[in-house]
């Protein structure tokens, strides 16, 4: 968890969570940077659907993806707001997004 470790707020809500819970956890806490991460290809049309949901439901909510099966092209066509290629990038991406928005 290196978002952690930047000292970022982190609600890890585990794996293969279905994105309707994902929508209600990003309301109730004012969540609005969500990091979604894929590293097998069966999961990444949850991934569409979730980062779907959140445009309805919470249109002022950013979305970054990252993991071994995705691509920046792929990010980009699910909609994605950012793609990070590693956490590292999660880590630049967090601080942009909280620097801009303080």
């Amino acid at each position: 968890m290196l978002l952690e470790n930047y000292e970022y707020r982190v609600v890890d809500l585990g794996r293969d969570v279905d994105p309707h819970e994902i929508v209600r956890i990003a309301k109730e806490q004012n969540i609005r940077l969500i990091g979604l991460s894929a590293l097998m290809t069966t999961t990444v049309k949850a991934m569409e659907q979730t980062i779907n949901l959140l445009k309805e439901e919470i249109p002022d909510a950013k979305t970054f993806v990252e993991g071994a099966v995705l691509t920046p092209e792929y990010a980009e066509t699910i909609g994605a707001t950012w793609y990070a290629k590693d956490a590292a990038e999660s880590a630049r991406i967090a601080e942009a997004f909280f620097s801009a928005n303080k």
